[in-house]
């Protein structure tokens, strides 16, 4: 009914500028059509936006499907290669020491390419010279890690309860960064280096696909030095208690062999636990069973 008022008002108004019945009943049929255009038209995009809208949830639940599917299989990894405390364990693993064995002189092999007489890393072959140097480059080969290494010290920080403050640790950007403090190539004791996983550099990105037995080399301006991957484990830091913080943070702790500790945050993206790979001088006790095999 109202649509015919509307029509027979439209019709008068042709009428009235002058127009004839013929031409002012054409114009309103022209209206009609443009009408009906412009909401066929609006029908098209407003489809158009929900067929997008769905495309784009069904994205980013595949994504974060295939993430979640792809860090499970991480974990598995991890707990089938280095056991049950690889994953969240309840309590700090104690670094085992490493007992150097002999070596014969001859049996001294260079894996990692150059001088053999400048890797620092074999135990009981004493070095040219002492060398008390910083590392300045990182290689893991296994994974494709191959960056510069810069001393990085702390930041002092409110404490999250709002008493005093608290030291917090500086990681470098577009390089891996060497702890103020802690040991250097070579020398006894725990040499750490941290690194981000998705940011600035990414230089960690790979560092979760680092398995047992991987070959790690430390270069210094002296030398260069080499390790295997002995342990890795994966701690919750995020939404857990101080003391459980502190734990984690065990892991940075002087020892009494040569150890070198590397850390990172995971998943990517993510970041809620800490990522920590413990490597050991090449052809210690610890590396010169049969199960570490320099690959």
């Amino acid at each position: 009914m109202n649509n015919v008022a509307t029509t027979t008002t439209d019709v008068q108004q042709g009428a009235s500028l002058g127009a004839t019945p013929e031409e002012a009943q054409r114009l309103v049929s022209n209206k009609k059509h443009r009408t009906r255009r412009s909401g066929s038209a609006m029908r098209i995009i407003g489809n158009l936006f929900i067929a997008v809208g769905l495309l784009t949830l069904l994205g980013i639940g595949g994504y974060y499907g295939y993430t979640e599917w792809g860090n499970q299989q991480v974990r598995e990894r991890l707990v089938k290669t280095f056991g049950e405390n690889a994953y969240e364990p309840a309590v700090v693993i104690a670094q085992a020491t490493a007992v150097p064995t002999a070596v014969a002189e001859a049996g001294i092999t260079n894996l990692s390419g150059g001088d053999v007489s400048k890797i620092f890393g074999v135990v009981n072959k004493a070095p040219v010279e002492v060398d008390t140097s910083p590392p300045v480059r990182l290689h893991l080969p296994g994974v494709g890690i191959d960056t510069k290494v810069v001393p990085v010290g702390w930041d002092m920080i409110p404490a999250p309860n709002g008493q005093g403050m608290r030291a917090e640790w500086q990681v470098a950007d577009f390089a891996v960064g060497h702890h103020k403090g802690s040991a250097n190539p070579g020398q006894p004791g725990n040499v750490v280096l941290s690194g981000h996983v998705d940011y600035k550099g990414e230089v960690f990105r790979e560092l979760h696909k680092s398995t047992k037995g991987d070959e790690v080399i430390m270069y210094t301006d002296k030398g260069q030095y080499l390790y295997v991957i002995t342990d890795m484990v994966l701690v919750k830091e995020v939404g857990v208690p101080d003391e459980q913080k502190r734990r984690n943070a065990a892991y940075m702790n002087p020892t009494p062999d040569s150890t070198l500790t590397m850390i990172t945050c995971w998943p990517y993206g993510i970041d809620d636990h800490r990522l920590i790979v413990i490597a050991k001088p090449y052809q210690s006790s610890l590396t010169a069973q049969s199960e570490f095999t320099i690959r």
